[in-house]
């Protein structure tokens, strides 16, 4: 029995009647499923638990934002499958929709958070890979599968990974990137020289590197497909660790303006004396602005644009300072008579994490962004290196050879719940951004 009932809008309600009641009939409710866990990184394993999956997949599947996972396992209350090639734009959690179809039909629905893994480098056997390691579960993949690669590079959205990939008998390196699934390995650049240190633009549609194409240290600039490489730095002697600054708009890097030769052995030591400058993205502008004797290097830009961090040996040991990006208000922030390097800006850019030798060895400390509250986080006999904030910034990723190998271990950013995630020999982690100081290990 059908009746049309009037709607004082203006329209008309179709409305079905359940027979012998004033009940409305009501269309089934999608079903809700579990997964365990909610939350990990591209690549990693969920189960999906609910009822009537049927016994075999067929043509029954299950997508995360609408983006097919592959299956592992099919049962008819339980799925094994993994997490998508999807984003973690600048790192943060991604809740998207899951949803299983079970021949046609849906199967149940749930909510899953894809999270920004860390990257590291690893020997397996004989050779070198690029590494990704769920923060949480400690579940790893390889995402790399020949010798030799390094320098681990997220892209902002966290869907491709820059790195270098050095020749069999060294490090004759290029630039590749892969898909955080390790899939789509694609070389960018091809050269018979060293390509390092690759380092996305805040859009990710550029990438800058240091090349030795030219028979000396340059900044070149490509854009993400490898495509339009051009040199920036066009300068007689060495450039090389370019960083973005968060607009985009500008690049700091260090320039080798002078070198001195020392000793009296033959060949003499040869002691470079480094700059730090800024270019416009296009190459234009270059300018000094850390104007010193002694050598400062090693610049990385704050979240906010507003400083400059870099490491000075002009106080006698090494440091680590701050200025503004015209090179004014240059502070000493750590002020202390062991060696202090390796600054590391926190997402939000009110804390440093950096590596000292104050206390005799390698460790891990932070500090305020101005150099106040300057805290130890680590502990242990052997060294401590290498700090990558986590997107939140409430943990620190890290390397340590504490056990005896060289391992990567996390802990939260006061340095409490340190845990292990690695068992082969793994270093170079990298949660956010992370450079290679080549003053430290």
């Amino acid at each position: 029995m059908k009746t049309r009932i009037p709607y004082f809008g203006g329209g008309l309600v179709l409305l079905a009647l359940v027979i012998g009641g004033c009940n409305l009939f009501m269309p089934p409710s999608t079903p809700t499923v579990t997964l365990v866990p909610s939350t990990g990184v591209v690549n990693s394993r969920i189960t999906i638990v609910g009822t009537g999956f049927g016994t075999t997949q067929g043509t029954s599947h299950v997508t995360l934002d609408g983006v097919a996972a592959p299956i592992l396992s099919w049962s008819d209350t339980s799925i094994v499958a993994r997490v998508p090639l999807l984003p973690t734009p600048g790192g943060e959690p991604n809740a998207v929709a899951v949803a299983v179809t079970v021949d046609g039909g849906s199967g149940g629905t749930g909510t899953f958070t894809v999270v920004r893994g860390i990257l590291y480098c690893a020997v397996r056997g004989q050779k070198q890979l690029i590494c990704l390691v769920d923060p949480e579960s400690s579940e790893s993949f390889d995402l790399t599968s020949s010798d030799i690669s390094g320098y681990p590079q997220w892209s902002p959205d966290g869907t491709k990974v820059a790195f270098v990939r050095g020749g069999g008998s060294g490090w004759e390196g290029d630039i590749y990137v892969v898909n955080a699934d390790g899939t789509d390995e694609t070389r960018l650049t091809i050269s018979a020289a060293n390509e390092l240190y690759p380092a996305w633009s805040p859009d990710g549609t550029r990438i800058v590197f240091e090349t030795g194409r030219d028979g000396n240290g340059e900044v070149y600039l490509m854009d993400a497909d490898g495509l339009d490489q051009t040199n920036l730095s066009q300068y007689s002697g060495i450039d090389d660790w370019a960083s973005w600054s968060p607009d985009g708009t500008r690049i700091v890097f260090q320039r080798i303006v002078s070198i001195t030769r020392t000793g009296v052995a033959t060949p003499k030591l040869l002691i470079p004396h480094y700059e730090v400058f800024v270019m416009n993205a296009d190459g234009t502008g270059q300018t000094n602005i850390s104007k010193n004797a002694a050598t400062d290097q090693c610049a990385l830009w704050s979240p906010d644009g507003g400083k400059i961090l870099f490491q000075s040996d002009r106080d006698g040991d090494l440091e680590l300072y701050t200025m503004n990006p015209d090179g004014s208000s240059q502070t000493n922030l750590t002020q202390n008579p062991g060696a202090d390097a390796s600054g590391a800006w926190s997402p939000d850019g009110s804390q440093i994490a950096f590596v000292s030798l104050r206390d005799g060895n390698f460790e891990i400390y932070v500090m305020n962004a101005d150099g106040s509250g300057q805290m130890r986080l680590t502990n242990s006999p052997g060294w401590d290196v290498g700090p990558s904030w986590s997107p939140s910034g409430t943990q620190i990723v890290f390397e340590s050879d504490r056990d005896g190998d060289v391992r990567v271990y996390v802990m939260d950013a006061d340095g409490t719940n340190v845990r292990r995630l690695t068992n082969e020999e793994s270093w170079c982690p990298v949660w956010t951004e992370r450079r290679w100081t080549p003053m430290l290990p």
